[in-house]
């Protein structure tokens, strides 16, 4: 295998030259005549050069993390491939980690990427991420951390999140203005994003006068499609009177769909369904009325603030918050 000294000796140059010509963000200036010269000679000896070792000079490498609660969710795979697209016009690689909200993968994540010398994190921060410290250790190890999606914030790292609160207001608003009045609502046990929509669903319900009826409340224990379909039937055959749902996200509104067309009912005729995070939405049958969370925005300040960290700027942690907007389908 050739070295940088073989490339060196082919191109007629000094090592330093090589090196500057393969490291292009040292600061180190070569003229094109010279980087010509060193790029013909690394392409004619097939020369690679060793990240590794790259990556021990200068403490770290050219990739960063996103670490998920789980990549099955669409909302999440779909700010993965964002995440990775924006990431290669850098020239950056991902490492993509599934925690499914498991401590010891939390753990084992934590030290696969100190150990790796990532050059940034972002990560949903949900109660494990926050609970086993991974926020203290990634930043112990001086790598920035961006906290991206989710109800929580972190006082000393950058978040984007979402108002999930006036999100969920909006969405069941809509239900009431469409003359609906017992709306039900289906989210997650445990979770601090459903306390917040459930939060806007019954602050819209007192808005107007309505009283909340825990019976039209079901929470299940994950966020997706089976779970919907599941809750669907479940809630309405203890709430038979019900005329609309409103779904934690597009995965579970899925199953729910599915669940009320299996009892007989038609969407939105006789329940109409509205979701949230426009992940699946487009591909339902009926399509789903649901309220989209701007994810390539969220995306681009997410890695514009995780590249500004990389290259050493300093300025007071950022806390932006995305104000979702209502996308209306066939479901309701």
């Amino acid at each position: 295998m050739p070295t940088i000294k073989d490339v060196a000796k082919h191109a007629g140059v000094s090592v330093a030259t090589v090196s500057a010509v393969i490291n292009r963000d040292s600061g180190v200036k070569v003229s094109k005549e010279l980087t010509e010269k060193v790029e013909k000679a690394i392409k004619e000896l097939n020369y690679r050069p060793n990240r590794i070792a790259r990556a021990l000079s200068r403490k770290q490498t050219q990739t960063i993390a996103y670490v998920v609660p789980s990549v099955s969710n669409a909302f999440f795979a779909q700010m993965a491939q964002l995440i990775e697209d924006k990431a290669f016009a850098k020239r950056y690689g991902v490492y993509l980690c599934n925690t499914h909200s498991n401590s010891d993968r939390v753990e084992l994540y934590k030290d696969i990427l100190i150990e790796n010398r990532v050059a940034g994190v972002i990560t949903t921060l949900t109660w494990d991420i926050i609970e086993k410290g991974f926020i203290e250790a990634i930043q112990e190890e001086n790598i920035p951390i961006i906290g991206l999606a989710g109800a929580r914030v972190v006082e000393g790292i950058d978040t984007i999140t979402f108002n999930d609160v006036r999100g969920a207001e909006i969405a069941t608003n809509y239900l009431l203005e469409k003359g609906h009045q017992k709306i039900g609502f289906i989210g997650i046990k445990n979770s601090k994003t459903t306390k917040q929509r459930l939060q806007g669903y019954k602050k819209a319900l007192h808005g107007a006068k309505l009283e909340v009826d825990e019976r039209y409340i079901e929470r299940g224990k994950s966020f997706n499609r089976e779970e919907g379909y599941t809750l669907a039937q479940k809630i309405y055959e203890k709430c038979p009177d019900l005329t609309a749902l409103f779904v934690y996200n597009d995965v579970m509104a899925a199953g729910v769909l599915d669940g009320l067309n299996d009892l007989g009912l038609r969407v939105p005729r006789d329940v109409a369904v509205v979701g949230y995070d426009n992940s699946v939405a487009n591909y339902t049958r009926p399509k789903l009325t649901t309220m989209d969370l701007f994810k390539e925005q969220m995306v681009d300040e997410a890695m514009d603030l995780l590249f500004r960290r990389i290259a050493g700027e300093e300025f007071a942690p950022r806390h932006e918050q995305i104000l979702p907007q209502l996308v209306i389908r066939e479901s309701s």
